[in-house]
């Protein structure tokens, strides 16, 4: 099948050649009629989208923020004084952690590390005092002893009859 210039084949089939003007209004899949494409300027969808349902999410978030940070009214011996709630929960978990609980440990320790506080702070003053110069050289002398007797241990033996000590079965191999 010789090609022409007049028209060309698609699938075997010729398609006739359009005019300038005929291209303009082709019809087909992905080309509306013009009556029905959007005019220059206006949108694909003039209503919009439907608004999505707000989030439950962000009123539980908001919910709980007020309900931490609402005040509550304590009355001491001495004095009476407003705290959040959230405050006073941090002040249990503290009297928790300080009592040996676990379970409070174990947050008051992540709680610690995500916000970097050094829980050690107060107390590497008290580390240092222990530590002295006399108390430094007790304890050089125990590692000392330890390491001693480390390196005197004598080598152990396997008991006679796993040891193989005939020189001809090696030779032999």
């Amino acid at each position: 099948m010789t090609k022409s210039s007049k028209s060309s084949s698609h699938n075997g089939r010729p398609v006739p050649e359009m005019a300038a003007g005929d291209a303009e209004n082709r019809v087909g899949p992905g080309r509306p009629p013009k009556e029905h494409q959007f005019k220059p300027g206006q949108s694909g969808n003039p209503n919009g989208a439907k608004p999505k349902p707000r989030s439950i999410l962000m009123s539980f978030k908001k919910l709980f923020e007020d309900a931490l940070n609402r005040k509550v009214t304590l009355a001491n011996a001495e004095k009476r004084s407003a705290l959040t709630k959230f405050e006073i929960g941090m002040e249990q978990l503290a009297n928790q952690f300080a009592k040996g609980d676990r379970h409070a440990r174990r947050e008051v320790f992540a709680i610690a590390d995500k916000l970097g506080v050094d829980l050690l702070a107060d107390q590497k003053k008290n580390y240092e005092n222990a530590f002295a110069s006399n108390h430094q050289a007790i304890l050089n002398a125990y590692v000392r002893r330890q390491y001693d007797m480390f390196l005197r241990r004598e080598a152990e033996m396997a008991p006679p009859e796993l040891l193989d000590d005939d020189a001809d079965d090696r030779k032999g191999s």
